[in-house]
């Protein structure tokens, strides 16, 4: 079940108090040169300022993120949340093709928009790729999972033409009936990752055995004939002594496993963290100074439209 962030909660309620504090206003009252203020424009206003805040915060903190998080090598990466550099790859298996231009991609997102009467585009079908690829950073590679992640500045085309997808000449659009955007990420592009790293198999996949042991007694539990083989004395139940063997039976299973998983390679995976103060950021940059001034740029933007509406709102008001 879908639980809303702190950050969201706040800017909800923010806004409701201030569409509250500006439709209290008293409208009888004269404002600036005699008139009433304008109670709707204040009420925009106030939304906007605390929109302006919520963006310098989102993008700000992305920003901060990445200038705290070093480069790490894939070979070497900390198992948590890193940022690795290097170059996209394709897994082996079927080509991931972009569906508009039919090219050959490690991942892609697709618009396509229909102009209606009113002469606005409204879309029509939409999609993203949520194929796995890898990044190869030339000491090892790791795979993509690009669910949930926020891409920046990949490379986006914009065409016009008609429903079977045929590009036409038209300038700004005119005269198009239908508009298809695509974005996409090639191999061999040079792109930044940063996310939740963790390394399954081989020696770098530190071992639960406790937890491994318990999740096992768990699934005997449920299967009748594997615990029959532990009842010994063939009075339908599990005495201590019968348990105690059933635990040390499933703990050599366990090790037996992990004995295994030590001898096959390891396999590198970057992914989602599922928390919003640790974002998934995958982006097609050569320099992490460029992304951070990216970030910063609009955080810088958002702060600044904050102030404005924000003294325009003061300046409206009785």
């Amino acid at each position: 079940m879908y639980r809303p962030s702190l950050k969201a909660t706040l800017l909800f309620v923010a806004l409701w108090f201030g569409f509250f504090l500006a439709l209290r206003q008293p409208a009888p009252t004269a404002g600036l040169a005699g008139r009433p203020p304008p109670v709707p424009l204040i009420a925009m206003m106030l939304a906007a300022t605390v929109a302006g805040l919520y963006g310098a915060l989102h993008f700000g903190r992305r920003a901060w993120r990445l200038a705290d998080t070093p480069i790490a090598r894939i070979r070497s990466a900390p198992q948590g949340y890193v940022e690795l550099y290097g170059r996209a790859r394709l897994l082996p298996g079927p080509p991931i093709l972009a569906p508009l231009s039919y090219l050959p991609c490690a991942w892609y997102r697709y618009q396509v928009e229909e102009r209606t009467s009113g002469n606005r585009w409204w879309p029509v079908d939409s999609g993203e790729s949520d194929g796995l690829f890898l990044l190869d950073d030339g000491t090892a590679q790791c795979v993509i999972d690009p669910e949930g992640a926020e891409f920046v500045k990949t490379r986006r085309d914009v065409w016009y033409g008609d429903l079977s997808g045929a590009r036409t000449h038209a300038l700004w659009g005119i005269g198009a009936t239908y508009r298809y955007t695509e974005q996409r990420i090639l191999p061999e592009e040079a792109l930044h990752a940063i996310g939740l790293f963790r390394t399954v198999g081989g020696l770098g996949e530190v071992p639960d055995t406790q937890g491994e042991v318990a999740a096992l007694l768990e699934r005997w539990k449920h299967d009748p004939q594997r615990m029959a083989l532990f009842d010994r004395r063939r009075n339908g139940r599990i005495d201590p002594d019968e348990w105690e063997a059933a635990r040390r039976a499933a703990r050599r299973q366990v090790e037996r496993e992990q004995l295994q998983r030590t001898v096959e390679p390891e396999i590198h995976l970057l992914a989602d963290t599922g928390d919003s103060a640790r974002p998934f950021i995958i982006a097609a940059f050569r320099e992490e100074g460029r992304l951070i001034h990216y970030f910063r740029l609009w955080a810088a933007g958002c702060l600044l439209a904050s102030l404005l509406a924000g003294g325009t709102a003061l300046w409206l008001s009785p």
